[in-house]
């Protein structure tokens, strides 16, 4: 069964926070940037400034102006997902560190992004982040930086010139109770454009993807929608997908959340509950993204469900979990057409 990131023992799926699953509130506090750090990629930032005519921007972010007195070059981040949005944008050369664990880097990514100064494991940690020389860092959730279990507080960051950027709803205080979706990306594609200037590219990727869910909507209105379970293992403990952005991926997709009556984003559940609701469909969430975590789990629900209606017909997907989770990612729109193909494979035979 695949396990989170080996460098990061408890992912978001566990009992304390949910690390993918964004909110519908706008995004968390943020300072003006005091300054702007070295270098970073000099053409993209050149053409970012022409697109938005301004050097700076202005934005509200959980109830706070934010105020960047000019575009950001050097950016940190605390989960590798981020990144598939700012290279979405244009802007992913200006990352200059990033913590480790969280999610599997996309495939095209993993070499470039392994090769970043490491923030930490989870949290970033002060004196790594003054050895990056940041002007923004970008995170998933507010609790990193807290000022708890070691991170900076965003005051911190302020006094340091560091200002900060939560996507998506991470500023929720208990991310277990959030119920948002897909919805939430817009607003980051929305802030993050303004933020580097790259209005119309942002506005292009918003629509692109608002194309890809549209086209799934159409193709799967008529079809039947099948019992889906989506399970992930964390510490030992099996958890499935009751709320959140996960459940709002399924949703898309064409598929009904057994689970979807439990509270919260995801619920801790026995072999013994999975059996008993017998679910149609299983989809499998692996924080490692490789070959092996995908045997792993074809194995292990071999092992536990052998009677359960999806392991005896193979009804199984094993994905990158950040396809159906990733806060501020563009992933989980590619895991809504990946999970319709699978549940309604003959509504994409035509493509």
């Amino acid at each position: 069964m695949p396990q989170p990131h080996p460098d990061h023992p408890s992912p978001s799926r566990g009992p304390r926070a949910a690390a993918y699953r964004p909110r519908a509130a706008a995004l968390c506090a943020a300072v003006a940037l005091l300054a702007v750090g070295a270098t970073g990629c000099a053409g993209a930032g050149a053409g970012a400034r022409q697109e938005s005519g301004a050097g700076g921007a202005a934005f509200e972010s959980c109830g706070r102006t934010v105020a960047l007195d000019r575009v950001p070059q050097r950016v940190a981040i605390t989960t590798d997902a981020i990144a598939d949005t700012l290279f979405a944008l244009g802007v992913g050369e200006r990352i200059v560190a990033k913590t480790r664990g969280e999610s599997a880097p996309a495939p095209e990514l993993r070499e470039r992004l392994a090769a970043l100064p490491s923030l930490g494991t989870r949290n970033p940690s002060v004196e790594a982040l003054v050895a990056a020389k940041p002007d923004l860092l970008i995170t998933d959730q507010v609790e990193k930086v807290s000022g708890k279990l070691g991170s900076p507080s965003v005051n911190e960051l302020k006094r340091l010139g560091i200002a900060t950027y939560v996507v998506g709803g991470g500023c929720a205080a208990d991310l277990r109770s959030d119920t948002s979706g897909l919805d939430a990306l817009d607003a980051d594609l929305h802030q993050l454009g303004t933020i580097f200037g790259v209005e119309t590219r942002a506005q292009a990727l918003a629509d692109e993807l608002r194309g890809t869910l549209d086209d799934v909507r159409r193709r799967t209105a008529e079809e039947p929608r099948p019992k889906v379970a989506e399970i992930s293992q964390v510490a030992g403990r099996l958890y499935v997908t009751s709320g959140g952005l996960a459940n709002d991926v399924l949703q898309r997709a064409g598929g009904t959340n057994v689970f979807a009556d439990l509270p919260g984003q995801f619920a801790p559940v026995s072999p013994e509950q999975i059996v008993a609701r017998d679910p149609e469909a299983i989809v499998v969430d692996d924080f490692t993204a490789t070959k092996a975590g995908r045997d792993d789990a074809i194995a292990f629900l071999n092992r536990t469900f052998p009677t359960v209606d999806a392991v005896e017909k193979r009804r199984v997907l094993v994905i990158d979990a950040a396809r159906t989770g990733a806060r501020g990612s563009t992933r989980p729109v590619q895991g809504v057409t990946e999970i319709a193909r699978f549940l309604h494979p003959s509504t994409f035979r035509s493509q």
